[in-house]
């Protein structure tokens, strides 16, 4: 389908993600070629545009087209800009990549982010993709029994696994840009959140998964061990490879995500480069 006027739109694979051209973000976008650009939005989920030389205040104003501005709890954000947060990875780093596994970011909230805009300020020459996958594919994936079977499920969410007492458990020590270890933070990352299993996007009305494996616990009235069986099938579903796609970032370029119908996943194959990004956070309803 090709019913733009002001923009080009170049999808990646069939399953999702697409470059926008045509668009300067250092400019405020014209209500039609905005239009544009969220229709490129809400039929790839992940969009990027090249190229862009835009500073911390420019990234906010684009963010904030998408809705309002949220901050990530476990995530430093620039001194004086509290809703631009970094994402960094100094050449000199050790151990795993942030992210490596599939996930939605901070299903743990009450209101989880509904999208994320990242700018790439520094990256390797080559290396250090994120891959994502189409949760609304996911969905329309599964037979008509199934599910009429999972539809009425409820998820437990939390950020134990990440930066609480699970995470302290294992007597690992934070990077430089994740959150402070006090007592705020565990008690916000060991908090639990009941999420639906299968949700609506309230703008397109897709339904699409929303279970992943970083954040959820188990079912809502279900132990762990009951919950697992299925969850590992749905996430096995969640990372069929033809429901993916992978982006190659470049300095200067900035991508947009859908954090609820989209899960991602960091590629860590970039040891002894820099990777330096920013990223700016927007919020939404709760799930539903």
């Amino acid at each position: 389908m090709n019913d733009y006027r002001h923009v080009e739109v170049l999808p990646l694979t069939g399953a999702l993600g697409a470059e926008v051209r045509g668009v300067d973000l250092r400019q405020p976008l014209r209500e039609e070629v905005w239009e544009e650009v969220l229709r490129a939005y809400d039929r790839h989920l992940v969009i990027w545009f090249a190229e862009q030389t835009i500073d911390h205040a420019q990234h906010l104003a684009f963010a904030r087209r998408f809705g309002d501005l949220i901050r990530i709890p476990q995530i430093h954000s620039l001194e004086g800009e509290p809703f631009v947060q970094i994402v960094r990875r100094e050449a000199t780093d050790t151990g795993r990549v942030v992210g490596e596994s599939w996930h939605t970011d901070s299903t743990f909230m009450d209101r989880p982010p509904a999208a994320v805009v990242m700018r790439a300020i520094d990256v390797p020459p080559h290396g250090g993709d994120t891959g994502f996958s189409n949760m609304a594919l996911a969905w329309d994936s599964l037979s008509p029994a199934f599910q009429r079977m999972i539809e009425p499920l409820r998820a437990v969410h939390s950020g134990t696994r990440v930066f609480g007492s699970a995470y302290h458990a294992q007597q690992r020590k934070y990077a430089a840009t994740s959150a402070k270890a006090d007592l705020a933070d565990l008690e916000m990352a060991d908090r639990e959140t009941v999420h639906p299993v299968v949700c609506t996007d309230p703008r397109t009305g897709q339904r699409h998964l929303y279970v992943n494996r970083v954040f959820v616990q188990r079912f809502e009235d279900m132990s762990a061990e009951e919950s697992r069986p299925l969850l590992e099938f749905l996430y096995q579903q969640q990372e069929r490879f033809d429901l993916t796609c992978r982006v190659r970032w470049r300095n200067g370029q900035v991508l947009v995500w859908d954090n609820r119908r989209s899960q991602h996943r960091a590629v860590p194959d970039y040891a002894g480069m820099r990777r330096y990004l920013t990223r700016v956070t927007v919020g939404g309803p709760r799930p539903a």
